[in-house]
């Protein structure tokens, strides 16, 4: 197999066939999962369109989309529209395990694994808390809060696309040094003379719509998390957020102790 930057669909897809014995998609799969780990695959190496793999291949372009799209949840490819399919590493990323049995924040997990955090702001807009958000933080109706949307990565790696919610009088101290690569709680904390308290979350799985899957470098439909939190601080509810978070780079655990 070839390790020029460009991969040959008629080489690929006899090493493929050249396995045999199970469905097509599995096997496209697993060799290419086989190639790339051996290094006979190259990190940047481009693979031919999946137009081109379904016609040698003679499979649908639907099976050959299935088993790039399992890849690419692993983290061994990456699929970019006008671009193509690229390998980006030789080995799957690491699950990240996030306890539910303390208070955590993104920047401070980040660090703590030896990661550079930055978080890519999106959006930032003040407007009037409706019924739902004075409810939420404890405030007047119309009282001014500002919405902050935020795409959060490790070492360049988007894991979390966040968007939360808090009093207009606590963000307008927030520059973007704080926003893109410090905590917010840390910042409040330090601004305000807060002390952060705790949090309650929310946490279902969802697929990820086109939009955000193509933020976090993953397949629309893949599996994911919503993480809905309110944050309090000693002054009373100061956060709410919404957080979709990679199925495929997060396990969550919570330790159970037994009653006496």
């Amino acid at each position: 197999m070839t390790s020029d930057s460009q991969l040959n669909a008629r080489e690929l897809a006899a090493a493929v066939q050249a396995r045999g014995g199970r469905p097509l998609h599995s096997q496209l799969e697993t060799t290419l999962r086989r190639l790339i780990e051996q290094g006979h695959v190259t990190t940047a190496a481009i693979l031919p369109d999946e137009l081109q793999l379904a016609a040698q291949l003679g499979v649908s372009r639907h099976t050959v989309r299935h088993a790039l799209g399992v890849l690419t949840n692993e983290g061994l490819l990456r699929r970019e529209r006008g671009r193509g399919t690229t390998v980006v590493s030789a080995t799957a990323p690491r699950v990240i395990e996030r306890s539910l049995s303390t208070f955590y924040a993104f920047a401070w997990e980040t660090r703590a694994r030896g990661a550079t955090q930055h978080s890519y702001v999106l959006e930032r807009k003040v407007l009037p808390a409706d019924a739902e958000f004075a409810q939420r933080l404890a405030l007047p109706f119309d009282t001014e809060i500002e919405r902050i949307v935020r795409l959060r990565t490790a070492d360049e790696d988007p894991l979390v696309f966040e968007t939360a919610y808090l009093p207009r009088e606590l963000t307008v101290a927030l520059d973007a040094s704080v926003l893109e690569q410090q905590s917010i709680y840390d910042a409040l904390e330090r601004l305000f003379g807060l002390r952060i308290t705790g949090a309650r979350e929310s946490i279902r799985p969802i697929v990820l719509s086109r939009p955000v899957a193509r933020m976090l470098r993953a397949s629309p439909g893949s599996p994911a998390f919503s993480v809905e939190r309110t944050t309090w601080a000693d002054r009373g509810p100061i956060e709410w957020q919404e957080s979709i978070v990679r199925g495929d780079r997060y396990l969550y655990s919570v330790d159970l102790p037994r009653q006496p």
